[in-house]
Order: C-alpha cells, then structure tokens, then sequence
C-alpha cells in the first residue's frame, strides 16, 4: 500500500461521555494503521463529556476538538469535523462504536483497490450480535432503508452512517452533508446518492468490522420525536432522489403507511411530518432540479 494516507477520524459526541471514551480507547488498542488523526465534535453535552474530552486533547489522544454550545445534529456536527479534517480520507464513526483488529487498515486497503469506490463502509453488527452480518443496502420504493445480508463485498446503493470511509475525492464533489434532514437520520443515504450520481462507488466490505451499540443517544428521545424525524426525513430523501415515476408508485405505499397507522393511533404523527416536508417544497424542489443537472455539491453551513 505504501506509505499510510493520512486518516481524520471524526466522531460526534452528545451526552455520551462513556460510549465516546470506550470507542476510543478502542481505537487506540486496536488499530495497527498509524497515520490517522481523530476530530472530536461535541454536541453541547452536559454529562461532563466535555472535561474528559479536553483532558484527552491535552494527552495528545484528540488532535481537534470542537464544542458546541447546541447539538448540531449528526449533518451539522460532522460538517464540523469534515470541514476541519485533514486527511486524504475522511472516517465518519458513531461514538457508541467499538472497533475490532485492523478495521482501518482493511477499510483502507478495500478504498484503494479501486479509484471508482468513493465510500466504503465495513461490517457493522450490534455489539450483542457480532456475527449478524450488517451494513450495507438500499431504499425501497416505501422509502425504508433496507440490509442486504451481504455475504461478500459489493457495491451498494447506501451504508450505516455510524460507520463509513469518505475519500476527499468524494467531498470535493458532493461536499458535506444536507442539514435539511437535521438532526438525524437518511443524511447518509442522501449523501450516498450524491456521491452515486458523481460516478462513485458505494461499497460495502467484511473485511474491516465494526461493533455498534445502536441508537444509543437517539433512545434518549421520545417515542413520537423519533417517528416524526426518520418519516419526516425518509420523505425527504424521497422527495429529492426518487424519479417521478417511483414517486407515484411510493405514494401507493405511503396510503398502506397511513393506514397502518391510524390503527395505531400515530396516523396524526405521519401527517406532521408530511407537513414539514410540505413547508420546505420550494427547497425540496430545488434541490431535486439541481442535482439532475449534476449540481451535487452541498455546503458545510
């Protein structure tokens, strides 16, 4: 491979003190890739995340640090991180991560085994289930994020966010991800798209493995936060990537959803979140139009 590409590891940190110190104490045990830096972006934590995170930056163990007084959200904070990265790859890792034996070094390898391959995610299972085979998918036409099972590596149309390899080359062209689907949740999926639309790959690999710890800040929310925010935001992502023709075909699927719903009384929940998307048409549609004509790049702010 020759001499090791410098790697900015960047993760986001909300309220999570001991997730964040476990995941990078991992990092520090168990990766034998030695050219990396790690960007630490703090989401406005108040659990004392803060105090550790700057006794870990005066230890050397954080080369950037980044507080927020607010949570930016996952798009924001990461934004922060990418702007800030130096690397020639970007590594996006949720904090509620463990990584194992040589994830860099193989995730790395897999990115530089083909220039067409732009993001590379790697098997990502729940720390309960580390043989379940995880991390790589598609959107059906219901606008749901689905996992293949992959049994081997492959090209995909999307990955888990929590775990995913960016070449600059990549962000050169699409940039940053769209805080249109502030705070969380198909950031990832659109910025997949995006970089698909450019002429990248999106591949998955087993050879590098991740352990995940699911949803750890977002279990903090409430019930209906949540479904407004992944429906709000998968309909975004439908809005903006879907052709027309898919379109009409995911609002069949859609009447199902509000359906199923009104059976279990959230039917009034799925109709707030079509009216956020409603309110930011004007937006939607722009951007729809902009990235038809090859217009990918989003900025960081």
């Amino acid at each position: 491979m020759g001499r090791e590409k410098l790697v900015s590891i960047i993760i986001l940190n909300w309220d999570g003190k001991q997730d964040t110190e476990k995941c990078i104490d991992s990092i520090y045990k168990n990766t034998s890739y030695k050219n990396f830096e790690i960007i630490l972006v703090d989401n406005g934590s108040k659990d004392g995340s803060v105090e550790m995170l700057k006794g870990m930056k005066q230890k050397g163990l954080i080369k950037k640090l980044i507080l927020n007084r607010e949570n930016r959200g996952f798009g924001g904070g990461n934004n922060q991180g990418m702007a800030a990265a130096r690397g020639k790859y970007v590594f996006l890792l949720n904090n509620d991560t463990i990584v194992t034996k040589n994830w860099l070094r193989n995730i790395v390898r897999v990115a530089e085994a083909d220039p067409a391959v732009g993001i590379v995610g790697p098997h990502f299972p729940l720390v309960e289930n580390p043989d379940f085979v995880f991390g790589g998918g598609y959107i059906d036409d219901a606008g749901r994020a689905i996992n293949l099972y992959n049994k081997e590596d492959m090209a995909v149309e999307q990955l888990s966010g929590g775990a995913f390899l960016i070449k600059r080359l990549v962000m050169e062209k699409v940039g940053f991800f769209d805080k249109g689907f502030f705070p969380i949740y198909f950031e990832e999926s659109d910025y997949c798209a995006r970089a698909r639309k450019a002429g990248f790959k999106v591949f998955f690999t087993l050879k590098s493995k991740i352990l995940h710890n699911e949803s750890a800040a977002t279990r903090k929310q409430a019930s209906k936060w949540r479904f407004v925010t992944i429906n709000k935001n998968r309909l975004r992502y439908m809005l903006i990537h879907f052709p027309k023709r898919r379109l009409l075909k995911s609002f069949f699927w859609e009447m199902l959803r509000f359906g199923r719903e009104l059976v279990h009384l959230r039917a009034h929940w799925l109709v707030e979140a079509w009216l956020i998307n409603l309110r930011n048409l004007p937006e939607i549609i722009r951007k729809r139009r902009d990235y038809k004509k090859g217009r990918l790049f989003v900025g960081a702010e």
